[in-house]
This record gives structure tokens, sequence and C-alpha cells, in this order.
């Protein structure tokens, strides 16, 4: 089952003023951390403000997760027999830390299984598990078929890192040494942990933290001032608009404020058509309606890419 996970928020699970705030904000999946947001002496603590949370609060149709701690803790088993068996109706999805084997979410799927017939349970929990260590991206085939709960793969990028002694000047691990790097560090395992998941029919994840999103925004504010800079330098009437990482092709230079100006002002949809067709020709695959967007992988070559694209296709739609 891939439910929606544009966004997820993890929230540490000893802090309950934190809970109750998160369940009212505007993301698609609230996961409460029993692992490496709680300090080892609030372990247990946390597992009863967790069980709380699921049970008393509001989640407003939101994906319910908890993380426990890792497999190799004398915390895990208790993590996930406290909080199924007291408030499993309240739970959509368990996530597993630190994944190394199959056997790791078989484990889990087992225990949860007994747990949900003991309880009487209708709905079954599903899992996410999460690739950390150098182990774990060697078996991902294996760990992305381990179970039929499992729901989603995510690439923990920091402790990935640290499995292989990589250097990390943050807690992101994103976009260190890259100038020295000609392509994007994690290319590999990201598309490796990819290509498992999308095989056995699962989401793939990674982090977003705020140094990544800062990365991907910059790089945004690039696309779409050097895009602009081929409009201007062919005299055609076009820009692009957006914010972040997300964007759209708009065929006028007038200034576009709102949703409204922006339909309001576009060019004829023919002359866009053309250019649209122009694009793909180009390998540039964007929306119909001109929208497009960022993802993480991606960085300046990648723009550099788009923009030349760009002036061929626009370079082409100008002779006609």
């Amino acid at each position: 089952m891939i439910r929606l996970r544009r966004s997820i928020l993890s929230v540490p699970g000893s802090s309950e003023k934190m809970m109750s705030k998160a369940v009212a904000l505007p993301a698609d999946e609230i996961m409460l951390d029993l692992e490496d947001g709680v300090a080892l002496e609030e372990k247990e603590e946390a597992r009863a403000k967790i069980i709380r949370s699921f049970t008393d609060y509001d989640w407003g149709g939101r994906v319910r997760a908890y993380r426990i701690n890792g497999l190799d803790s004398p915390f895990a088993y208790r993590d996930i027999i406290d909080v199924v068996e007291q408030a499993g109706a309240s739970i959509d999805v368990v996530v597993i830390p630190k994944v190394e084997k199959a056997a790791d979410v078989q484990f889990v799927d087992l225990l949860v299984s007994q747990i949900e017939l003991r309880m009487g349970l209708e709905k079954r929990i599903g899992l996410e598990a999460s690739i950390e260590t150098a182990l774990g991206m060697l078996n991902v085939k294996e760990i992305a078929f381990a179970s039929p709960r499992l729901e989603a793969l995510v690439f923990g990028i920091a402790d990935y890192g640290a499995s292989l002694t990589m250097p990390s000047s943050g807690i992101s691990g994103h976009g260190d040494g890259e100038e020295q790097y000609p392509g994007h560090r994690w290319h590999f395992p990201l598309s490796r942990m990819v290509m498992a998941a999308k095989a056995a029919g699962l989401a793939a994840m990674e982090q977003m933290t705020p140094p990544v999103y800062a990365r991907i925004n910059r790089l945004g504010d690039l696309l779409r001032k050097k895009s602009n800079e081929v409009f201007a330098a062919a005299g055609e009437p076009g820009q692009l608009t957006g914010e972040g990482s997300l964007f759209r092709l708009l065929m006028t230079d007038e200034p576009i404020t709102d949703y409204r100006t922006s339909i309001r002002k576009a060019a004829p949809q023919e002359r866009f058509n053309r250019l649209h067709r122009n694009l793909l020709d180009e390998g540039v695959i964007i929306s119909k309606e001109g929208l497009g967007c960022l993802s993480t992988p991606m960085g300046e070559t990648e723009v550099d890419q788009f923009v030349k694209a760009l002036a061929r296709a626009v370079a082409k739609l100008q002779k006609g």
C-alpha cells in the first residue's frame, strides 16, 4: 500500500507539547519518534506519551506512524508490544530504523501479527524500513520483498554515511564535499534503494532537512534566473515563475503575481504547446500546464542542462 507521503514530520515522543502541536500541522505523515529523538532515560516514559497521543488526539486523516528503537537495542520489543497492544487501532505504520536484513522486517511483522490476533485488531498495520548502513544497502533487494506489510523504504543518509566512514560536516550529510565530486555523492545508494522499492511496489523516501531544503531552493532560484535570461536574450515573451524547487513555465513577460494573473496574461495555448513539444524533444519533461520541480539528486549541472535545452527549444520555436 502506498499512502500519500509528500511530507513527513518527525516529533520526539518524549514531548507531549510538540506532539499535540504536530497533529494540527499540514504534513501528510506524523512520525512520533522513540529512537534518536528520545534520551535513554526517557525511553520508557515516552512510550506512554506516544500511546496517549495516538488514542487521545484527532489526527485529521494524517498517516499515524511511530519509530521504534533499533532491533539491536533493549527497547525495541517493548516499543512494539506496549504501543501496539494499547494503541494499535490508532496506528497506521511502524517505522523500523537501521534495517540490515530481511529478517529484521520479518521479526517485526511476526510480532505485530501476533499482537493484532491477540487484540482483535481488524486493520493491518504497515511497516516502513529505514536503510541506514552499508549492510542494509547491500541487502536492500531482499529487504524490499521481506513482508507484505512493508509500504516504504527510507534512506537514512547521515547514518549511512557514518557506516561508510564518509566525512560529514552536518547532521544531514547533504552537500558535503560535492565541489570535489563531479556528481551527486549519494546517487548510487539512492538509485539502488529506489530500484528495489519500485520493483517491490513500495514508496521510496529520503530524509529532508533544513540544509536540504536550502540547497534545493537555491537551485530553484538559479534555474528561474538563468531561464529568464534565456527568454530575455532571445527577445521571446516568457518566464519561469515559482518558489523553492517548484516552477512554472509561462509564455509572457508581464509580471505574474498570483494564479489569476498567470491565466489572464498567458500567451495563446498553441505557442506554449509548441515550446512544450520542443522541450520534450530535448528530453525535458514538465507537465502540459508547464509545471515542474527539482529533486534532491539534482545540482547545477542539471540546471545548466535544462537552461541549454530551453535555449534550443526557444530558438526552434522562433524559427517556426
